[in-house]
């Protein structure tokens, strides 16, 4: 598999032991994020400091994506849809390959399968993902591909869960 998808100790794990923090919104605890990929993904990329520790905010209904101490960034600063913060499609769910939620919806209902986590790994595998800046959680979609999957089967009319996700990663 390609580094991206790989465990691997990066600069926001090695955060995990500074302070934790909330988001100033919700008030939800934030899981630490790589300022590589707040970078990446902002529009205005000169507000991001490499001196500060950014947090992500997973919570459906709130509209912080990342935040610090010292500045916010909301859904409309970043450059893409963050998935796990839309209700309606498209809601992308594999940004490297651009894979949505409708496409796995489609996939099920047409076939009653779907081999899209299947071809996003065969990518991985041929060095062709870069989640640490494309993927707004810093992490690889093959966690989110799989509760898509499970939660479209189980109910392929519901919407996308409003619960916070614990992750990213597969």
């Amino acid at each position: 598999m390609s580094e991206c998808c790989t465990s691997k100790p990066s600069d926001a794990s090695n955060r995990e032991s500074v302070q934790q923090a909330s988001c100033p919104i919700c008030h939800a605890k934030g899981k630490p994020i790589s300022t590589r990929t707040v970078k990446s993904l902002v529009r205005d990329h000169t507000r991001v400091s490499q001196d500060r520790v950014y947090w992500l905010c997973r919570v459906m209904n709130c509209d912080v994506v990342y935040f610090s101490e010292a500045v916010s960034f909301y859904k409309p600063d970043l450059k893409v849809r963050v998935g796990f913060k839309e209700q309606r499609d498209p809601i992308p769910l594999c940004y490297c390959f651009d894979y949505t939620r409708s496409d796995i919806s489609c996939d099920l209902s047409l076939r009653g399968e779907t081999d899209i986590p299947d071809r996003v790994k065969a990518e991985i595998q041929r060095g062709f993902c870069a989640c640490d800046v494309k993927n707004p959680s810093g992490a690889c979609c093959l966690g989110d591909l799989t509760r898509a999957i499970q939660q479209i089967s189980n109910n392929p009319r519901a919407e996308p869960s409003s619960q916070p996700l614990e992750g990213g990663e597969s």
